[in-house]
């Protein structure tokens, strides 16, 4: 799978820290209520922080909220679709794959497919994250490998 460099990474989370500590100092107030929680001056700069500490922590591997869900969301589209059938379940996969250009967004729904146990969904994303490059040659290779017992 591409991965990003070591200095890429780096100053990713460097911009992500720098943004929390920004919605920490601009959002909360130095006084505590009455039960003992920290006040915050307004409930965008409280999300805003929660949010990016979520990002920080690798909550939705690199994706919006948004997006995270709409993956979740898309493969149970596909299998209260199918109704069980298998063949029907591939070929609304390919569909929806085929109109995919993003190839993160390919491997993140395989991804998903995989974690919910739809083998059938995860191998027509998988095989378009291919496609579309980010899944390597040698990491496509292994996962056929492995998927004929070799």
């Amino acid at each position: 799978m591409k991965e990003l460099s070591k200095s890429k990474l780096t100053d990713f989370l460097q911009n992500e820290r720098d943004n929390c500590y920004w919605f920490w100092f601009k959002g909360k107030i130095n006084r505590k209520n009455l039960s003992g929680t920290l006040e915050w001056n307004g409930q965008r700069l409280k999300n805003g922080f929660y949010n990016c500490f979520d990002i920080m922590s690798g909550k939705w591997n690199g994706q919006s909220k948004a997006e995270f869900e709409k993956n979740y969301k898309r493969v149970k589209d596909i299998v209260d679709k199918s109704n069980g059938d298998c063949d029907k379940m591939v070929s609304l996969s390919r569909t929806q794959a085929g109109r995919i250009h993003d190839e993160w967004k390919a491997l993140n729904r395989a991804m998903v497919a995989k974690e919910k146990g739809h083998e059938e969904i995860f191998e027509v994303f998988f095989h378009r994250a291919y496609e579309l490059g980010s899944v390597t040659k040698q990491a496509y290779r292994e996962y056929r490998l492995e998927k004929l017992g070799i």
